[in-house]
Parts: C-alpha cells; sequence; structure tokens
C-alpha cells in the first residue's frame, strides 16, 4: 500500500445488512433457549419449598439462590447486552401475553433490576447491631456486627405457578419460532460459538487453545 494512501471502507449493502441482523436475530433466539431452560430448572427447585413450613436460614438461603436465578435467567434475554445483539422481545416470536402475564413479565424485570441483579438502597433490608465480645477485666472492647437480613421467598405458591406458566409460554414461543425457521433455511443453524473471551470468563485461560478444543468437542460427543 502506498505511504498516505487511505483505505476506504463501503457500507455494507441493505441485503448484507438484512443478514447480519437475521443472524444476531437468530443467535439471539438460540441462546434464549438457554436461559429460559435455567430459568425453568430454578423454577422447578424451587417448587420445592413449602410455603407453610419453617426452614433454617441454610435452606432459605438455598432457595433464594433458586429463586435469584429464575429471575436473571429469565430476564437475561430481555436485556441488552455488550456486542449489539439485540434484546429478545416478544413480538420477535410472535407471542402475545395477557395483561396478567404482562403485568407478571415487568415484576420480574423490575426484580431484577432493583434486587437480584444489583442492590438499590431503597430495596434493602437488614438489622445490624453490634457486641462487645472481649473478656473485660481491663482488656479494650472488641467488638462484632449480628447481621439479620431479609431471607424471604417472593415466588412462592399461586405466583410461583403463574410464573411457571409464564417461562413456558415465552420457552415455547421461542422453539417454535426457531423450528419454524430452522425448517426454511436448516443450513443457518450450522453454528459453533467459541470465543476466546467466553473460555476465559470461565477460567479457562491456563489450557492452550488445542487444549480447549478438544474439551469442547469430547463434550458435545458426551450429550
Amino acid at each position: 500500500m502506498q505511504q498516505g494512501r487511505s483505505i476506504i471502507m463501503s457500507a455494507p449493502t441493505d441485503q448484507e445488512k438484512a443478514t447480519l441482523h437475521a443472524d444476531a436475530r437468530r443467535r439471539r433466539l438460540l441462546y434464549s433457549l438457554n436461559d429460559l431452560q435455567q430459568a425453568l430448572s430454578a423454577c422447578a427447585f424451587l417448587h420445592e419449598c413449602d410455603e407453610d413450613a419453617s426452614y433454617s436460614k441454610v435452606d432459605l438461603r438455598r432457595f433464594r439462590c433458586f429463586e435469584t436465578a429464575l429471575v436473571v435467567a429469565y430476564t437475561r434475554p430481555f436485556t441488552q447486552s455488550r456486542g449489539g445483539t439485540m434484546p429478545l422481545s416478544m413480538k420477535m416470536v410472535g407471542l402475545a401475553l395477557s395483561d396478567e402475564k404482562r403485568a407478571l413479565h415487568a415484576r420480574l424485570v423490575e426484580m431484577r433490576n432493583t434486587i437480584m441483579a444489583h442492590s438499590d438502597e431503597e430495596m434493602m433490608r437488614m438489622t445490624t447491631e453490634p457486641f462487645n465480645v472481649s473478656a473485660g477485666d481491663g482488656e479494650p472492647p472488641m467488638y462484632l456486627i449480628q447481621t439479620v437480613f431479609d431471607e424471604g421467598i417472593t415466588l412462592m405458591g399461586k405466583l410461583l405457578f403463574e410464573t411457571n406458566e409464564l417461562l413456558h409460554e415465552v420457552y415455547q414461543a421461542i422453539a417454535h419460532t426457531l423450528f419454524k425457521e430452522l425448517q426454511a433455511k436448516p443450513d443457518s443453524f450450522a453454528l459453533r460459538i467459541d470465543s476466546e473471551a467466553a473460555r476465559a470468563a470461565r477460567n479457562m485461560g491456563s489450557l492452550s487453545v488445542a487444549t480447549r478444543g478438544d474439551q469442547f468437542e469430547r463434550s458435545e460427543d458426551s450429550e
């Protein structure tokens, strides 16, 4: 290339833009299946919680973990992510929710934004109390903190049942949309997405690229 000569990149054509948009949409729909599967599994585990029973703090936290996983996994596809892939929408899968289910969807998104994925100050509930654990007899005081946090579960009983229905409805809509598109363009579903960033996030950075690839292949063969 001659010095001083700039490279002029041509703008993508409308057809190229449409293809890129379709590819990004397909990836979003496919990954949304995994998100909804995780949410449905967490919902099934949460059904083990009896709202009339008494539980230890450890068990309550276990159920709270399931509840958090449910809300975060369900709302993840609807959240704008880095990379530019559009978020999932009900319109994308041709789903018209009832007013009740739209309200429940909005409530889950709000729970995600204020409680589950963030700790908004206005949503905090806790009590703390310092207490002296020194032996006395002239020793300087040594303080520890007694804490009581809100360990309650929101998604229980009728609300959990309705949430389960919503999850299944959205999941079925995604699966149905993908099935129709698969019949029309099966070759477009031959994908392999395994980025370096994703592997690093899974703490696999110490492995060689060849080893990681072999592990990925073996994992696929074992399924």
